[in-house]
């Protein structure tokens, strides 16, 4: 009798393994979307450049001139982070650090801003990711702003499962997009500034929430997955700027660095500074089914130098 307990039990013990490792694969296999271009700018009549080493600055920093820092791996993993700084392969192998070039884009940016303003408190010492816009995938590499516009995969998913607004009964053909799953940080070590831009600005369908891509996988595996805490430093929406002076922001919602003055010479004052950029698919977001496997993606940031006054 023992012995026909022992076996019963140590079958359930086998089913219970086999199962949570089929639910432990499933979450570590990252789900990727793909990269067809990546480019920065700044405004033509910005006093504001860029640069990828500190040396060599320039208006625009195009998709050529990344593959160097971003690598040729043009794909972006289903990821994780807390901070915009330390990035794990999610959303479970929380022990795991996602690798930059690999699992998803990481490079710094050097800023300078150069001027001939006698009037030093007129000087654009605060630099912005700003310009926010929303082309469609199509007209994305000709379009101005910051944005990331992908093309959009067809799914019919094969069972029902709560997306929030809606109940999704099984069998429908819908369009899921990889933008609306994509993470955009900024983390300024020197300068103690950080911030995780949700570049669907949907906080209704942002980090963790209980519907989409979580409740599919639940229904679909058995498991309830439990989300961390919601990043912090989570932004939802770019700096705002005067509609009377656009070169006054009226907040730092979206402040990547407060460049310096390192020199001065005959009327003619050079800041720096710089900022580590980061981009992924966040694996906690309500929108990172596996829908958006392969969907092409253009990805493009906007940089303004501006002045700030909290009076506005």
């Amino acid at each position: 009798m023992l012995k026909k307990i022992y076996s019963v039990l140590f079958a359930l013990t086998l089913i219970a393994i086999t199962l949570t490792t089929s639910v432990y694969a499933w979450f570590a296999t990252s789900k990727t979307a793909l990269l067809d271009g990546i480019e920065l700018g700044v405004g033509e009549d910005d006093d504001l450049w860029l640069s990828l080493d500190g040396i060599n600055y320039h208006k625009s920093i195009t998709n050529e001139m990344l593959v160097e820092y971003v690598g040729t791996q043009r794909k972006l993993a289903s990821i994780t982070s807390q901070n915009g700084k330390d990035f794990f392969l999610g959303p479970v192998l929380l022990e795991t650090r996602a690798i930059p070039k690999v699992d998803y884009l990481s490079f710094d940016v050097y800023f300078k801003v150069v001027t001939n303003n006698p009037n030093v408190d007129a000087h654009h010492k605060y630099v912005y990711l700003a310009d926010r816009t929303k082309p469609s995938y199509e007209l994305a590499s000709n379009a101005p702003g910051t944005f990331v516009a992908s093309k959009g995969k067809n799914w019919i998913n094969p069972l029902g499962f709560d997306d929030g607004d809606i109940y999704v009964t099984p069998g429908e053909n819908r369009l899921y997009y990889a933008h609306n799953a994509v993470r955009i940080a900024s983390y300024n070590e020197s300068e103690n500034l950080s911030f995780i831009y949700d570049v669907s600005e949907n906080e209704a369908r942002g980090f963790g929430k209980p519907f989409g891509a979580i409740d599919f996988y639940y229904r679909m595996l058995g498991v309830r997955m439990e989300p961390p805490e919601a990043p912090q430093n989570m932004i939802y929406k770019l700096t705002e700027f005067s509609k009377l002076q656009n070169d006054i922001a009226i907040d730092k919602t979206s402040l990547v660095s407060e460049v310096s003055l390192v020199n001065e010479v005959e009327g003619i004052y050079e800041y720096r500074g710089r900022t580590k950029i980061s981009i992924w698919l966040e694996g906690w977001d309500a929108d990172c089914y596996d829908a958006i496997l392969d969907d092409p993606m253009w990805i493009q940031l906007r940089f303004k130098a501006a002045r700030f006054d909290d009076s506005l």
